[in-house]
């Protein structure tokens, strides 16, 4: 029936980004209030990535969410002179061919020298490491050595080694001629990583390196690698479901994948949820065909447009309040928007996972070098992505397990 020629037409319900399979309003729905901070949309450097760039009086930055929880990210740090360069947006913040300083900050494994939110520049910093190099200071005399020096064969600059107040090897300085700092970065690391695996070989003790600091000697722009630091929760409460024994084992796998501080196992612990969840799904579509039923598998499409990959976010991330620009380009590559994450897995995530596997599970000979600071970037880039398909893929696999109430 139609009134006064008005013709009712029923509105177009939008499914929602989780996955599910439901229509938005009876699932998650959109969170209001959780617009994503705004930044500038100058054109970066390349090679820089994304980040939140801002001109403060002094050297600091406000703490706010930024980036993935727990995942790396660097802090660029830009000096305006006064009476000279005043216009940030003229900085090349990656930096051109010139002089570098790349700075490495040694400690020992579940002993940081930072603390949890707080990131600093590690110009006055001397580290810490099992390897004592020379006299605690209160024992040195003028004759007694104070550092060490090191020649990396075929290289044209040397690695200075600063030891702490206690004696041990905390921190290694190199200078060296570059075509921007991430250049100056990989070719001091690739330099300088067979020296720290050969000792912890002969020595057999852990030597970890807790971050790098690069700087353009020329402009001071200096890049440092941080890890944003995780949520602090508030308990839910109340009675939690009861967890079937498939939920334990890939929330075991899931937590492991958190607690490590090692990279690369981490995206073996994500890629495996993702993989064993696929092989799951499988198995219970085999079963109804068996008996006779006709199978509904889900699958995940990463969205393409800005305003569904923060609903996406949203239904992941409930406690979140916003979602930054980096966050965006750091989880979402643009080369994966709009695909399937079956077929992000074959494409990109899993030729990953067979590359490190082959180096470090499968039978045979060692085929990968760890130590190649390429392998550490490559590993950087795809694992926030999978470990949000991970969680995606829980959720929607077991939504009464993963509905504890925390915020």
């Amino acid at each position: 029936m139609t009134h006064g020629g008005a013709r009712h037409r029923p509105s177009i319900q939008k499914k929602c980004p989780c996955g599910s399979g439901k229509k938005e309003k009876n699932c998650h729905g959109l969170r209001r209030g959780a617009a994503p901070v705004e930044v500038a949309s100058r054109p970066l450097p390349a090679g820089s990535g994304p980040m939140l760039q801002k001109v403060t009086e002094k050297p600091m930055a406000e703490l706010h969410p930024w980036g993935m929880p727990g995942e790396e990210h660097k802090v660029i740090v830009a000096p305006i002179f006064k009476g000279g360069e005043s216009d940030p947006k003229k900085i090349n913040i990656g930096g051109e061919r010139g002089r570098y300083k790349v700075q490495f900050l040694l400690s020992r494994p579940g002993y940081p020298i930072s603390k949890e939110r707080e990131h600093q520049f590690i110009d006055n910093l001397v580290g810490e490491s099992h390897i004592r190099i020379v006299k605690p200071e209160a024992e040195r005399r003028m004759e007694d050595p104070e550092q060490i020096l090191i020649q990396a064969l075929g290289k044209n600059f040397k690695y200075l080694g600063s030891a702490n107040k206690d004696g041990f090897l905390g921190k290694f300085v190199a200078e060296l001629e570059a075509d921007n700092a991430q250049a100056a970065e990989n070719e001091a690391y690739g330099s300088l990583a067979p020296f720290l695996s050969a000792w912890s070989v002969n020595l057999d003790v852990p030597i970890s390196v807790e971050t790098i600091q690069v700087t353009n000697l020329t402009t001071q722009v200096s890049s440092l690698r941080v890890h944003t630091p995780h949520f602090d929760m508030n308990f839910g409460g109340g009675t939690p479901p009861f967890f079937v024994d498939d939920f334990c084992q890939y929330a075991s796998i899931y937590r492991e994948g958190l607690n490590t501080n090692s990279s690369f196992y981490r995206y073996l612990c994500f890629f495996k949820i993702i993989e064993s969840v696929i092989a799951r799904r499988g198995r219970q579509a085999g079963e109804k065909r068996a008996a006779g039923q006709e199978p509904r598998t889900p699958y995940e499409r990463i969205p393409q447009k800005k305003e569904e990959l923060i609903a996406l976010l949203n239904c992941l991330y409930t406690w979140r309040k916003g979602w930054d620009e980096m966050t965006l380009v750091q989880v979402f590559p643009p080369e994966i928007l709009g695909r399937k994450i079956t077929a992000i897995l074959v494409d990109h995530l899993r030729p990953l996972r067979l590359g490190i596997a082959h180096g470090l599970l499968e039978p045979g000979e060692i085929t990968i070098v760890l130590d190649k600071i390429e392998h550490i970037q490559q590993v950087n880039k795809w694992l926030p992505l999978c470990r949000i398909c991970a969680r995606w893929m829980l959720l929607n696999e077991f939504p009464r397990e993963c509905s504890i109430g925390m915020k």
